[in-house]
């Protein structure tokens, strides 16, 4: 690899479209919207104006996307990779352990950011990172922390547990359990309950002796459940036949949505807007994010189970279902 200095790379990227001078001098704080949610509990979003946006898929492009990560563990923020695929490694197991990282964006402080984009200098081709390092930890830091919603944060968030996957799947090999992660959750699975026995307290310790001294993992959001009962991860079930299908609640949710589309215009909206998970700041939505919020749910379960999908076909209709997968359809008034 040819390295090259940054401002270089800037402008063989930009032809002298975007100043480099800008990307190393305009005030960060002014380059993004702070949006909070409306329910207690729900995340503060970080909306990027277009040229902090531009900022971070350059960076992610020439850095974070080329940061070392575990890819045979982790599912989260790749392309061609999403949550069916962290789950798919466990269909074959008995018994489950499944935990989070608690405040997880918010735990990764700039001194974990900046050591985890310096430990993968060697991967990318910027020949005077360290002379820009604190500029770059401050396009994509809020404060202490990496926020959600920024492009940068999802390809850092994979990186900086680099060594924690290493290593968990390292000891996981070590005891014929399986190790996947999606984003801060955590899920191992294996054949027998006693290869799981401990794994709360070592898990936490991996966290704190490869990673940060910040990360928790999440003890109410932490169980340990087996074939028999309802083996349900990431909002996916495993069916006994090791098939991933969504949750009967979900299936039944979206049925009911479906129905009220075809046949009932005010239900169906009314349905939408009592889940509040559509809205920021209770907006008002158009004609279209209502159709945008059915598609997205059939699409989701689309990914997870195409069979169900056939179902939902024969019950409302081939034409209804694949235009509704577009968000084309336009309904007659």
């Amino acid at each position: 690899m040819t390295k090259q200095p940054l401002q270089k790379l800037f402008d063989a990227m930009y032809h002298g479209k975007l100043s480099f001078h800008d990307f190393l001098q305009s005030p960060v704080e002014q380059n993004y919207e702070v949006a909070r949610g409306s329910t207690p509990g729900s995340r503060t979003l970080f909306k990027p104006k277009e040229n902090l946006k531009t900022y971070h898929r350059f960076l992610n492009l020439l850095l974070f996307e080329l940061l070392p990560i575990n890819e045979r563990v982790v599912f989260s923020y790749r392309k061609g990779f999403n949550a069916v695929n962290a789950v798919q490694k466990h269909t074959q197991s008995k018994h489950f352990f499944q935990t989070d990282i608690k405040s997880f964006f918010d735990s990764i402080d700039r001194s974990l950011t900046q050591k985890t984009i310096l430990a993968g200098e060697e991967y990318c081709p910027i020949e005077d990172l360290h002379e820009h390092i604190d500029r770059i930890v401050d396009l994509v830091c809020v404060g202490d922390s990496i926020p959600v919603g920024l492009p940068a944060s999802a390809p850092l968030s994979n990186a900086v547990l680099v060594n924690f996957d290493n290593e968990i799947e390292r000891f996981c090999t070590q005891r014929d359990l399986i190790y996947s992660r999606y984003a801060d959750d955590i899920i191992i699975s294996g054949q027998k309950h006693e290869n799981l026995l401990g794994l709360e307290t070592l898990v936490q310790e991996k966290l704190h002796q490869f990673c940060s001294e910040k990360f928790f993992i999440h003890y109410g959001k932490t169980r340990f459940f087996q074939v028999g009962g309802k083996v349900k991860i990431l909002g996916m079930m495993i069916l006994p036949t090791g098939k991933i299908s969504v949750d009967t609640k979900k299936k039944n949710d979206l049925e009911v949505l479906i129905h009220f589309y075809l046949n009932n215009n005010d239900r169906f909206k009314d349905m939408i807007n009592k889940t509040k998970k559509h809205s920021e700041n209770n907006k008002e939505l158009s004609e279209s994010d209502y159709i945008a919020y059915l598609s997205g749910n059939i699409n989701y379960v689309d990914s997870i189970d195409p069979d169900y999908t056939d179902k939902l076909r024969r019950k409302f209709g081939s034409t209804t279902i694949d235009i509704l997968k577009h968000s084309s359809f336009s309904k007659e008034q």
